[in-house]
Parts: C-alpha cells; structure tokens; sequence
C-alpha cells in the first residue's frame, strides 16, 4: 500500500532543458573546473557515463522534492536499446554522485531543488544508496514497493 505521505510517480527527463547545460551551470555555481561525466538523456532515463540508463522516479513530501535513480536491470525492466550485460562490481562506489546529482537537483521539474538517491539491489528485499542531499530511506523503500512485487525493503548493511 502506497505511504500516503509520499506522492510517487515516474520520472522521465524532459528533453529540456538539456541536462548538459544544467551539469555545466551546476558546475560552474559549485566553483567546479572541469566535468568528466555529466547526466544526459538517454533511452527515456537518465544515462551517465558508461552504465545504462537509471529509471527515475519522483516524489514529494511537505514539500521537499526527491528523485531516486534505480538500475532498470536490477529491478528487473527491460529498456529499448540499452545494454543487457551485468552492471560492474562496485558500480555505487565508483559512482561520482556529485556530478550525476548536482545538476539533476536543480532540474526546473523540482522547484527550490530535490535530493537525489541512487539505488543498487544488492538481494531480494534489501537495498543500499547514496544520496545527494537529504537522505530518505523511506522515500526509496516506497519506490522499490511501487516497482516490484515485494512490500517490505530495508536498507542493506
């Protein structure tokens, strides 16, 4: 059953403003010299670097803005076009979050801004994340009910 305090529903990245342009102003507003990676739109997610596209997913609580960003293969979604090959080991540790999440929190579709969590199933029912911003476990245990058969996540140790 969905928290009723949270308000959840799919994120697809408009097509503008290009998420480039924000991880460049995002960059230049933090004092950052140089991106090596930045978000972008790809196959109806959000692509970074060398890993498929993450799905997103968008809630609000008293009006606070969160996006979670969750691997289609570990949930088990299939997207048109994106590789099917596992992701790397350690691919969440390895994860420059900064720059995927900067500019993705000061995204228009979230006013005053939105913290940003990135999710990885390490097994069934448990998962581990890395946030930018305010964390909410809460908010991703709400996610993962909407997106798969299991009702009951934890965070992973």
């Amino acid at each position: 059953m969905l928290n009723r305090m949270w308000s959840l529903k799919p994120w697809i990245p408009p097509a503008r403003p290009d998420l480039a342009t924000l991880a460049m102003e995002a960059a230049d507003a933090a004092g950052i010299d140089q991106l090596r990676a930045w978000p972008e739109h790809r196959k109806g997610g959000v692509g970074f670097g060398a890993l498929p596209p993450f799905l997103g997913w968008q809630g609000v609580q008293e009006g606070r803005w969160h996006l979670a960003l969750l691997q289609a293969r570990e949930v088990g979604a299939l997207v048109p076009g994106a590789r099917i090959q596992a992701l790397p080991e350690g691919w969440l540790e390895a994860l420059d979050l900064e720059a995927l999440a900067r500019p993705l929190a000061q995204h228009p579709d979230f006013p005053g801004g939105a913290s940003v969590h990135v999710v990885h199933l390490p097994s069934g029912g448990r998962f581990r994340v890395r946030s930018f911003g305010t964390p909410a476990a809460d908010f991703v245990a709400e996610v993962l009910k909407q997106t798969s058969h299991l009702q009951v996540w934890s965070l992973a140790d």
